[in-house]
Order: structure tokens, then C-alpha cells, then sequence
């Protein structure tokens, strides 16, 4: 076989004996086609034929592609002289024998000639690779300033298993070369930064075709942090440190650098964050890290526009302070207009000095005017909250008070006040937050008021909703629950945000935005002291990765009483279309319970639980 590359014509060897043929044309040739005489002008002279470099005896395709890679490139026509064709033929011998050497064959036998072919001297290699030196041992030894073996150490234990040659196994140089670099690429991440080999030796012996390992790494100390400087005016200095999530004394890692800078640049304050351990300046065990920063621009804005089938269309625009002062404090206002719900909220957030990466104070308020099927309602919430998160978990404590008033159909309008405290936490893990085909969420919260204490009624509440994907081939299974509850001994009393609804896009699809729960004597939704509901949906792409189709059954209901729960079900299909912005939802569901039984069109933008 015969293998041809270049603007040559391909040639078809004869015979069975594998052939490699590499083509390497001179960078320096030009061909004009068509040359033509003109009168009074001699025609261009063709260019020299150009000779190729043939590589015979190699059957392994690796082989194959390392000689092929390492030969020098062929510079010469047909016209050079024997001298400089024999000598390039002789580097591309001594080029393949180390390229050989490199995957263990140090006994092949190379044979270079010049060859007689379609009136060009071209060069040649007859190579026999012979067999494979083979590992026979390997002695790797790793400890530390006081001699203690680090093999075992997590550092470097999940790289062993993993780069270590098996015994017998044929010679791979360039995969010694990585198991000694990354060693010792692995030694100085762990903060080893004075670590040094006291041997590092592959020793082959072409008799015997073996080849035995020798490493031995002195890491030396395991460095820390020293004196951790942020170059920045806008924060107090410790607020500031602290950010980073890291203090001095801790150990020093090249992770811990990396997630240093992506935790001050995560904040809001800087715009550029740049970490630089002051390795020259280590000593005592320490290495100073200065940290360079520029800051962000103060305030941002933000305008949205919008659609779903549960609020209408909406508009909203946002403002945020990021900075206030050097403790950190920001504030932000959310301005949100849609056909069914006004509200504007304000939000002035105090970093927690101790814990500033994680933990925040924040004191809000909330205006809020909402108008749907018979409901009007108009409510006022001021309140203060202890926000904390921790890897994938959200948490907070919160204290605030509730003023609503809510008029129920034709019934009169009616005013009601609760001072509520509860907790609240959440988890979110998935693999894509714009359009996630893997992972899980939860969310769930409880709270409670006392009529003595500035409250309409006493109450108890509870809610907890979970969801998840799973991905089975090309199909991605979803579910989700949501349960609630409230405990009272005058629901009558309780505003509309206190009580249960169910129905729209996010709850159960086929019927109307919150149309599902109890009703008074005129027909009017008035909602329920429980909920339940249970959605379970498959979706599958059906163009690309961008277009996916669904399926889906949604069911639950508001109710008062567990006897009673009512729950109705629908069904549909539906389109996912992975959109700049997140996920753009199309469902058209069918409801089988009540009274009208025409499907219902339910449209929205993201990833919905």
C-alpha cells in the first residue's frame, strides 16, 4: 500500500509490502499553468519535479505517524545534487531512530538509499522497528522535608494509579516524560514549591529489550500563605482579605490561589482580578500573595420585556448600587409591570464581616398590586433577613411584616396584618441553569405568626416543592412535587398570599394561572389551606440540540380538606427551543376535569419546576 500527499499526481504501488509515502514539497516551488509562449518571449520554464521521501517496513499506524511526523521536510527537487539528496536521506535515518526510541524500539534496523524512480533520485527508508523494549520495573519514591512518604497522599495517589507504566508493558517515552513532569507539576501545586528530584532516570538496556524506572522527588516543605495584600480603595482592608476566602496560614495550592481569584471576581465590587503569589519573597514557610484588582463601574441598569400565559405581558427594569461604602453595603430596586401583577421592591444588602463570601444581612420592602380572576389585591411587606449559602445550599432566617388588603369577588374588601418569622432553604444542582437536561432542585420554607404579636390571626405554613431531570439516552425524564399547607384557626381571615392555588404554567398546565382551589357561593377561587401537585414530563430533541419536543401530565389542586382533595389532571406536548436567553417553553396542555375542556396555550422563558 502506498500512501500519496501533495499536488502531484497520487502513484499506486505494486505488490503487497506496505509503503508509507510522504509528500513534502518544497514551500519555495511555483507552477503556473498553462504557460503559453508569447512573441518575442521565451515561455516560462516548467518547474523541477519534486522527490518524495518513502518510508517502507512500517505496518503500526502510530509508528507510522511519529516517523511520519519527526522526518525533516523534503527542500530539494530532482536536480539537486547526489551530496545533498544522500544527506538529507541520512538525517531523515537519524530522525526516525529517535522517533522510534520514543515508543520503545531501540533496536530497529533503518537502511536508507537513494532510489532510481520516473527519472528522480528519491529517497528512501527501509525500516525493520524489531521488538519492543518493555518495562521491568518501576521504583518511584516521594517524601518529604522530614522523610515521610507522600505516595499515598491525595495528591499524588489518583495520578499514580493512573500514569504508572504496567510491568511488561512496552516503552512508552513520552509517557515516562509525563509521569515525571506531573509528578512534580503536581509536587509544586500542592504548595511543594521547593521540591526537586534526587533521581529521575529511565535506563534501557537494547539486549535485553527492558527498561527500568527510577524516580525519587524530594518535595521539600509544604509552603502557606503569608501576608495576603489586595491592591483595591474601595473596602475596608479586612473585608476586603476576607473576600478572597482565604486567610494567612493556610496552605498554599495552586487551587486555592485559582478560587481566590474567582471569589473576588464573583463579587460585584471588581471588574479585573489578578492573583500573584510573590513566590521570590517566600520564606519561613510563607509566600506573600498580592492580589491586583480594578474596580466595577457603581451602579448598573436593567430593562426586561416579556410573555407568559400566567402574568401576561411585562415589563421590568432594575437599578443596582453594587458599592456604598467600604463595609461593602449595596442596594438594588426591581420595578416589575405585567398584566396581572404590579410591584416594586427595594433591597439594601450589609455583607457579614465574619463570613462575607457567604453570609449577608438584607432589609427589604415590597409593594405589590395584583388583579386575577376576581381577585384584586394590594399588599405592602417590610422585613429583614439573615441570608447564608453554602456549596449548593441556600439558607435564611427572616422576620417581616405582612399588610394586605384583598377583596374576593363581590365580597367586601378586607384588611388584614401579620408579623411573620420563619426559615427558608433551597438547593440547586444542575448541570445547565439556562436549559439543564440533568440534576435536581429543592425549595421549602415555614413560617408562623401570633395574634398577640401584631397579627390578624395566628398561623402555622409550610411549603416544599422538589424537581428533577434525568437523562436516559436521548430522553430526558423530568419530575416534580410541590406539597403546602397552613394551620389556622381563622382562614377566613388570611389574605390571598397566605393561601394555596394551583393552575397556570409552573403548576398545572391545561387550566388557568392559580383557577384551581376552593370556591365561595358566587364561583370565585378563594384558595385553600393545602395544595398538592405532581408533574411528570419526557423530552426528547428533535432538531439538533436546540429543538426539543415534550411530553407531559400535570396533576393537583388547592383544597381544605385531605378527604376532599379534587385533584385535576391535564396532559399535552410541547416545544423547547434553547434560546440565547434560556429556555423558551410552548405547551399545549388538555384538561380533564371541570366544566370547559378546550386546550389551553401556555407559553414562557425558563427552566421551569
Amino acid at each position: 500500500m502506498r500512501l500519496g500527499f501533495g499536488c502531484n499526481r497520487p502513484r499506486l504501488g505494486l505488490g503487497f509490502k506496505p509503503l508509507l509515502v510522504l509528500w513534502l514539497i518544497s514551500s519555495a516551488a511555483s507552477f503556473t499553468p498553462n504557460a503559453q509562449a508569447v512573441e518575442g518571449k521565451a515561455a516560462p520554464l516548467a518547474p523541477a519535479a519534486m522527490p518524495h521521501l518513502q518510508i517502507l517496513g512500517l505496518t503500526d499506524a502510530a509508528l507510522i505517524r511519529q516517523v511520519g511526523l519527526s522526518v525533516p521536510p523534503l527542500r530539494l527537487n530532482c536536480t539537486a545534487s547526489t551530496v545533498a539528496l544522500q544527506r538529507y536521506v541520512d538525517s531523515a535515518a537519524a530522525a526516525a531512530e529517535q522517533a522510534l526510541q520514543a515508543y520503545g524500539y531501540f533496536n530497529a534496523e533503518i537502511v536508507p538509499a537513494l532510489i532510481e524512480q520516473n527519472n528522480c533520485r528519491e529517497p528512501q527508508l527501509t525500516i525493520t522497528p524489531g521488538a519492543p523494549v518493555r518495562t521491568s520495573s518501576v521504583n518511584i519514591v516521594l517524601h518529604d522535608a522530614d522523610g515521610v512518604n507522600l505516595a499515598s497522599n491525595g495528591t499524588f495517589q489518583p495520578f499514580l494509579q493512573t500514569a504508572v507504566p504496567a510491568l511488561g508493558a512496552p516503552l512508552n517515552q513520552n509517557a515516562y516524560t509525563a509521569l515525571r513532569d506531573g509528578l512534580l507539576a503536581r509536587a509544586r501545586g500542592a504548595g511543594y514549591l521547593d521540591a526537586r528530584w534526587l533521581v529521575h532516570e529511565l535506563r534501557v538496556n537494547p539486549k535485553t529489550d527492558t527498561a527500568d524506572i527510577e524516580l525519587k522527588l524530594n518535595t521539600g516543605i509544604a509552603y502557606r500563605l503569608g501576608t495576603i495584600t489586595v491592591a483595591q480603595s474601595l473596602l475596608n482592608p479586612v473585608l476586603a482579605e476576607r473576600l478572597t476566602g482565604a486567610k494567612s496560614g493556610d496552605a498554599y495550592t495552586t487551587q486555592r490561589l485559582v478560587a481566590m481569584n474567582q471569589n473576588l471576581a464573583g463579587t460585584h465590587y471588581f471588574s479585573d482580578v489578578r492573583v500573584r503569589p510573590a513566590l521570590d519573597a517566600r520564606r519561613d514557610g510563607l509566600v506573600p500573595v498580592v492580589i491586583k484588582t480594578e474596580p466595577n463601574t457603581p451602579r448598573t441598569y436593567e430593562v426586561r420585556v416579556g410573555y407568559g400565559t400566567d402574568t401576561g405581558a411585562r415589563l421590568g427594569s432594575k437599578i443596582t448600587q453594587r458599592y456604598v461604602n467600604s463595609s461593602g453595603d449595596s442596594w438594588k430596586g426591581d420595578l416589575s409591570l405585567a398584566q396581572r401583577q404590579q410591584t416594586l421592591t427595594g433591597t439594601y444588602s450589609i455583607p457579614r464581616l465574619s463570613d462575607p463570601l457567604n453570609q449577608q444581612y438584607d432589609l427589604y420592602t415590597k409593594f405589590d398590586r395584583e388583579s386575577n380572576l376576581g381577585i384584586t389585591t394590594v399588599s405592602s411587606t417590610t422585613g429583614a433577613q439573615w441570608a447564608r449559602k453554602f456549596n449548593l445550599w441556600t439558607s435564611s432566617l427572616y422576620s417581616e411584616y405582612l399588610l394586605e388588603r384583598s377583596q374576593f369577588g363581590a365580597e367586601p374588601a378586607q384588611t388584614a396584618g401579620f408579623l411573620l418569622a420563619g426559615a427558608r432553604v433551597g438547593r440547586r444542582d444542575l448541570n445547565d441553569p439556562l436549559f439543564p437536561t440533568k440534576g435536581s432542585v429543592l425549595s421549602a420554607s415555614l413560617s408562623g405568626a401570633a395574634k398577640p404579636l401584631l397579627s390578624t390571626a395566628s398561623l402555622v405554613r409550610a411549603h416544599v416543592m422538589v424537581g428533577g431531570l434525568y437523562p436516559l439516552g436521548d430522553w430526558v425524564l423530568k419530575g416534580r412535587a410541590e406539597v403546602g399547607g397552613v394551620v389556622t384557626p381563622a382562614f377566613s381571615t388570611l389574605p390571598k398570599s397566605l393561601r394555596f392555588f394551583a393552575g397556570g404554567d409552573q403548576s398545572v398546565r391545561g387550566y388557568a394561572y392559580q383557577s384551581l382551589g376552593p370556591k365561595d357561593a358566587n364561583g370565585v377561587v378563594i384558595g385553600g389551606q393545602y395544595l398538592f401537585t405532581a408533574s411528570a414530563e419526557v423530552m426528547h430533541p428533535v432538531y439538533g440540540r436546540d429543538w426539543w419536543g415534550a411530553a407531559f401530565v400535570d396533576t393537583g389542586n388547592a383544597f381544605d380538606s385531605l378527604a376532599n382533595m379534587g385533584l385535576a389532571t391535564g396532559a399535552g406536548v410541547g416545544v423547547r427551543w434553547r434560546s440565547p436567553v434560556g429556555m423558551v417553553r410552548v405547551d399545549v396542555a388538555y384538561p380533564f376535569n371541570g366544566s370547559s375542556r378546550i386546550p389551553r396555550l401556555h407559553l414562557g422563558i425558563g427552566a421551569s419546576f
